[in-house]
């Protein structure tokens, strides 16, 4: 090969724009406001373009811990707060405290950028804040109920109509926690450690129960079956996130409010809050380009895409001010629903509960275990998941 060849095809080589790839599980209106996001960044920085890339949820975790150590992955991926422990001590991600002045700091919800720092460092920015709220039909039910008595008591005329009074994801555990913290209970004491086994988790399992046993609610019921139910009418109410607003059905008359008390404590019923964050890959090519990226993507400007696109309860200050979110039906419930939360756990060991929990919840609803026994079981299980790690 001539020279003057070898050296263009150098030259081409180093001139060529370099990127930053994102990694995300979103879809439907979440994905395309993402991808209005990026496509805003790649309008005015077409040397460093942002690529996006779909995985997977149920992959995305796994995918992540083998491909990054490797030198492979992405640069930058979106993921909440509960694998930030694991992957902080494994070094997967890239600590940002270098980066985030007070400025940026004060972008966004206190309790938002907390859920993204362990072991005194800052892992993530803030993207946006996931918790449960009650969606109702506003043809079954002229108000939303106030108390779990009064969700019950829609049951009798639902039965009637070969439906429930709610559906909600109830074998999982992040579906499970409103009544988990309702009566108490928890997943990890203050400090971290397991505090799975206790009266008060085993009374909430009871309840859990007796919503199934009578009819109440369905046996198991995950997303597409809540949805389903819900526009098809069979379904009064609905426990799920603010993603659900996208797939109701058009002409289903809806709204959202926050979840009830809990009748037999007086305690609110209180879903795990889980803060989405986009974290940078300890191996991007490129950390300042994908940080720039990242300060880009979570800015006022862009949050309010995905909120108002993506109805994304987005953890920037502006949430609260921006006439267009604050009259947001969907998302002035969901910021009203944040008052009432248990954040989500985000020590090492919160990984290997998920699974667990729900064959646990599994066995208790269908009846082939008594609550409290299921639960110390349970907190043997995990305790030996979590030596092994």
């Amino acid at each position: 090969m001539k020279l003057w060849l070898i050296l263009a095809l150098a030259f081409a080589a180093c001139n060529e724009p370099r990127g930053v790839v994102l990694w995300h599980a979103y879809s439907d209106q979440e994905r395309t406001a993402l991808e209005a996001n990026a496509a805003a960044w790649n309008s005015t920085h077409p040397d460093t373009p942002l690529t996006l890339v779909f995985v997977p949820h149920d992959a995305f975790a796994d995918k992540l811990s083998s491909a990054i150590p490797r030198g492979n992955g992405p640069d930058l991926f979106i993921y909440p707060q509960d694998r930030i422990g694991d992957w902080a001590d494994a070094g997967v991600i890239e600590p940002l405290e270098f980066w985030v002045d007070d400025a940026r700091a004060d972008r966004f919800a206190e309790d938002a950028l907390g859920a993204m720092t362990y072991r005194d460092s800052l892992w993530g920015l803030p993207f946006a804040q996931k918790t449960l709220a009650l969606y109702y039909r506003t043809d079954l039910v002229a108000q939303p109920p106030n108390t779990t008595d009064e969700l019950l008591a829609l049951a009798p005329a639902m039965r009637a109509r070969h439906g429930f009074a709610l559906a909600y994801a109830n074998v999982d555990l992040y579906g499970h926690s409103p009544w988990l913290h309702g009566f108490g209970g928890r997943v990890m004491d203050d400090a971290g450690k397991l505090a799975i086994a206790t009266p008060e988790a085993a009374a909430a399992m009871t309840f859990a129960r007796e919503l199934v046993t009578t009819g109440a609610v369905p046996d198991d019921a995950q997303d597409p079956l809540v949805a389903s139910l819900f526009n098809e009418g069979r379904a009064a109410t609905a426990m799920a996130g603010p993603y659900f607003a996208a797939n109701i059905a058009d002409g289903v008359p809806w709204k959202v409010a926050p979840l009830p008390i809990i009748s037999a404590t007086g305690k609110p019923a209180a879903p795990f809050a889980s803060t989405e964050g986009v974290l940078m890959s300890a191996r991007a090519a490129n950390k300042a380009t994908a940080f720039a990226v990242m300060d880009f993507l979570t800015q006022d400007r862009q949050a309010k895409v995905r909120a108002l696109r993506g109805h994304q309860i987005v953890p920037n200050a502006v949430l609260g001010t921006d006439p267009e979110l604050v009259e947001d039906k969907v998302i002035s419930a969901f910021t009203r629903q944040l008052a009432h939360v248990v954040p989500m756990p985000k020590g090492s060991g919160m990984r290997v509960v998920w699974t667990p929990y729900r064959t646990a919840l599994g066995d208790v609803l269908s009846g082939r275990a008594e609550p409290y026994q299921r639960l110390v079981k349970l907190e043997g299980e995990i305790a030996g998941y979590a030596e092994r790690k």
